[in-house]
């Protein structure tokens, strides 16, 4: 946001009593608060600020820059030089501390957000302070809402100053209007409308304790925004504005046309007037009697001159051939019941929509309320097209002379039969070729003009795109209007490059002088404001229908040509592109195989040198070996004439026949002791299970012991009670048979080492298996559990021996194979 502040400041020296006490006014007065805005190429632009306030898109940050400048006149108060060395008059300003901001009005100091400063610079009687606004701070987060759903209506700005002589800072603050929008919002027309705003303050002088001149700030008042146009009197009138405490006359009207400030002209200004000449009105009233079917041939030069403003309605019916389409009047009465997809976006613009005149100036009144209705209809009724911002202008102008049915059928007539709802469809494609054939048009017939814009880059889509899209409605005053209407329901298209031309003729002298912003400037608010006499708007439609508009179908060709050539070099340069992409790819991979193929070279050429040393030792080697052999044949030769080396070589071969003989007898030694430990084994194997047997058959005695001590002792006590004899005796002869049985090794078979069996390798278990059935045939079961856990622990001992005993004769069997087998392949060396 941009905002340049001049302050004007008056003095007025008031002598009270003997103290010399001064009371000090002083006027501060802001001027042209314009607002920027970033854009998508990343710089700032206007914003368009109207009656209502600057008009803000929400989201998007922006950047405040002020400008302080100090006016001063002849009265100052006195001050001794020699205590201040500023000299120029006026208070001085020392600096100042930066931009705040806040939604609303009337808002507390502690709510105002201070704004990133960008830049800086004071001294003197002015200051320039710029700082960014980001939007995206919660404590802004109000601007970014659009208006109507809870933004702010109000924004406060201040600047504190710190001034030479005022112990405190100062703050002035600014409230101003504004209406924020989506960010996406575009806007057809604004106006750089400065902001002008009084501050008047009262100072109270004092001198302090050394003696130098104080002030003392006692109120600070302001009026509110000021007419712009007083602002463009020159400085020495400008004292002669009256104080806000005095009446002040109403500043003009921004469409009366004495005011020619910098405000563009608002649109729906001008009055038409219906006064008309009787002979006028004969001649069209004869034209309207004979006009059945075709055209009159009078109806033209008639509607060239003008259609008298009472009977522009039917005229313009008539001239569109929908004076009699009830059909489209019925539709119309249905599709104003239904619902609109574009209901807040028609609402938006319907406010800003000929603010001008009275018709449409009421919110929520009987011409707003129609062009609403007429909106939404056209909306529904055209889906591709939908609406678009600008055909709001061209509804108020048909409703300003017929009933909304009447222009609701118009409008369809314009945008259908007359070529205008080509112009925004399909992304404004066809816009984009009216504005070609008007550039070429402008080559045509003016040269000079076009390259001047071409110079300063101004193009015909700067300034004509509003002019076609809106049939010249959105920016002339409505007698242009109302005449370029007449003559375009006549001709058709061809009235749009007409006026358009007519316009830049009738300017080319002031664009020529006019750089970029003086050309844009020109056509936003100068040109319309020259078209506001109603003899200016005949001039303009005159020289218009005198232009001859040639070649458009060549151009149109022309155009065509152009976005078919420029499509296929897009197509060309997408297919450029990747093929660069590619190229760039197979690039890397040629570098990369250049270099796998230089590492593999130098691999290559590493190996042919190993190669040739290898090939080198190689030689070497088999020439050792040749001479080796040959000293072997000649040491066998000499051997074998040597006496001696044969005495020697018999004795070897006799040392290796009995080597291989003692290796021969000790195997057959080491079989027979193999076969006799094998029978120790099973021997201990058998003794151990003998054991086993030993040990069942005491625990089995002892079982019985343990029974008949119990039997004994119950009897003995049965004694005590009843003895009987008979029983007595039996016990005791029980118990001497006990103490007399013989010994578990006497039911032992007695079998002498001559007739005992041969135990057999892997019969051992079989045999002792037999013998331990035997034995239990013999001993009795035992029934204690202990007994039981025992004989299962010497079952499961008797087990892992004999799992141990046949590893063993294993592992031996595998190596005396092995041994043997070694013992072969040495022989068969040998």
């Amino acid at each position: 946001m941009h905002l340049l502040h001049v302050l004007k400041y008056t003095l007025d020296v008031k002598e009270t009593d003997a103290k010399r006490r001064l009371y000090t006014s002083c006027t501060w007065r802001p001027l042209d608060i314009d607002v920027k805005e970033t854009d998508a190429k990343g710089t700032y632009s206007h914003v368009p600020k109207e009656r209502l306030g600057f008009k803000l898109r929400g989201g998007i940050d922006k950047q405040v820059t002020i400008n302080v400048q100090q006016v001063t006149n002849n009265v100052q108060a006195e001050m001794d030089d020699s205590q201040v060395s500023y000299t120029g008059g006026g208070l001085y300003i020392e600096r100042c501390f930066g931009i705040l901001l806040a939604p609303g009005r009337s808002v507390k100091h502690s709510d105002m957000r201070l704004l990133e400063m960008v830049s800086g610079a004071s001294g003197g009687s002015g200051c320039s302070v710029c700082a960014l606004w980001n939007a995206g701070e919660s404590a802004l987060a109000a601007f970014n809402v659009a208006s109507g759903d809870g933004a702010p209506a109000y924004m406060s700005l201040a600047l504190d100053l710190v001034i030479r002589g005022i112990r405190d800072p100062l703050r002035l603050i600014i409230e101003t209007p504004v209406k924020v929008y989506p960010p996406t919002e575009r806007f057809w027309y604004y106006s750089k409308r400065p902001l002008v705003q009084q501050f008047y303050i009262n100072l109270k002088e004092s001198l302090d304790a050394l003696g130098q001149l104080q002030y003392e700030v006692t109120s600070v008042e302001t009026s509110g925004e000021l007419d712009r146009s007083r602002l463009n009197l020159p400085l020495s009138l400008s004292s002669l504005l009256p104080s806000p405490l005095s009446s002040a006359p109403a500043p003009p009207s921004p469409s009366e046309p004495d005011s020619d400030g910098d405000e563009p002209l608002l649109s729906g200004t001008g009055e038409v007037s219906k006064d008309c000449g009787v002979d006028v009105l004969e001649n069209w009233a004869q034209v309207l009697r004979s006009w059945v079917g075709a055209r009159p041939r009078a109806l033209g030069q008639l509607v060239r001159v003008g259609v008298p403003e009472a009977l522009r309605g039917e005229v313009w019916l008539r001239l569109a051939g929908v004076d009699q389409n009830d059909k489209l009047m019925e539709t119309y009465r249905t599709l104003i019941s239904k619902d609109c997809p574009f209901e807040a976006v028609i609402q938006r613009d319907i406010a800003r929509t000929f603010p001008a005149h009275d018709f449409f100036r009421e919110a929520g009144g009987l011409g707003q309320d129609s062009l609403l209705r007429m909106a939404r209809a056209y909306a529904v009724y055209d889906h591709e097209v939908g609406y678009c911002q600008g055909l709001s202008f061209l509804a108020a102008t048909l409703l300003l002379h017929m009933p909304e049915e009447q222009a609701f059928c118009l409008l369809v007539r314009l945008m259908y039969g007359y070529g205008l709802r080509e112009l925004y469809k399909d992304g404004f494609e066809a816009l984009y070729m009216r504005l070609h054939q008007l550039d070429r048009l402008m080559e045509e017939q003016l040269n000079d003009l076009r390259v001047h814009f071409q110079e300063l880059g101004v193009e015909p889509h700067m300034f004509a795109s509003q002019w076609f899209l809106t049939v010249f409605t959105a920016r002339f005053p409505l007698p242009l209007v109302y005449h370029i209407l007449d003559v375009f329901l006549l001709q058709g298209m061809d009235t749009l490059f007409q006026v358009a031309l007519a316009l830049l003729s009738r300017s080319r002298k002031d664009l020529l002088q006019h750089d970029f912003e003086g050309v844009l400037k020109y056509f936003r608010v100068t040109l319309p404001k020259k078209c506001r006499a109603e003899e200016s708007s005949r001039q303009i439609v005159k020289l218009a229908c005198s232009i001859k508009v040639k070649r458009l179908h060549k151009y149109q060709l022309e155009y065509e040509k152009f976005i078919k050539e420029s499509a296929e070099k897009e197509k060309i340069n997408v297919e450029l592109e990747r093929l660069k992409v590619s190229s760039g790819q197979l690039q890397q991979e040629k570098e990369s195989l250049e270099t796998q193929l230089a590492q593999t070279r130098a691999a290559l050429e590493e190996a042919q040198k190993e190669s040739v040393h290898y090939a080198a030792v190689a030689r070497d080697y088999r020439e050792i070996c040749a001479r080796l052999d040959k000293q072997v044949h000649q040491m066998q030769e000499y051997a074998k004439n040597c006496v001696n080396c044969s005495l020697k070589l018999a004795q070897k071969d006799n040392k290796e026949e009995c080597g291989h003989k003692g290796e021969a007898k000790e195997e057959g030694s080491s079989d027979t002791e193999a076969r006799l430990r094998q029978r120790v084994r099973d021997l201990e194997l058998e003794l151990a299970q003998v054991k086993l047997a030993h040990v069942q058959a005491q625990c089995s005695n002892q079982e019985l012991s343990h029974q008949l001590n119990a039997a004994l002792n119950e009897m003995q006590m049965n004694q005590k009670q009843s003895v009987t004899p008979w029983l007595v005796r039996t016990l005791g002869s029980i118990m001497e048979a006990a103490q007399n049985r013989p010994s578990f090794q006497t039911y032992l078979p007695t079998v002498s080492q001559d007739t005992q069996p041969p135990l057999h390798r892997h019969g051992s278990l079989t045999n002792v298996q037999a013998q331990h059935t035997n034995l239990d045939r013999r001993v009795s079961e035992p029934y204690s559990p202990d007994v039981v856990r025992r004989k299962k622990d010497l079952n499961a001992k008797r087990h892992s021996m004999l799992v141990e005993s046949n590893i063993t004769k294993e592992a031996k069997e595998l190596n005396r194979r092995s041994h043997e087998v070694a013992i072969v392949k040495n022989l068969s060396m040998g």
